[in-house]
């Protein structure tokens, strides 16, 4: 299973799980587990969970990319 980059992201963006369950439509189970790599979600919803990340950046700058959250 691939590793990715999103805990580290949503900690140093300050969301919660429940918060980035808001922004991306996605629940918040599916995300701990992605984030814990107990679950590949479909390449549909990490792009759900890129989008709620975006949206709820706090840090300015450019949005985070897929490649960067998710890498290969």
């Amino acid at each position: 299973m691939n590793r990715n980059r999103l805990k580290d992201r949503r900690i140093s963006e300050g969301l919660t799980i429940t918060e980035l369950s808001r922004f991306s439509n996605v629940s918040t189970k599916v995300i701990s587990q992605t984030e814990r790599f107990l679950k590949n979600p479909t390449e549909v919803t990490k792009r759900k969970i890129l989008k709620g990340l975006n949206a709820a950046k706090k840090s300015g700058g450019k949005p985070y990319d897929f490649e960067y959250i998710f890498p290969l």
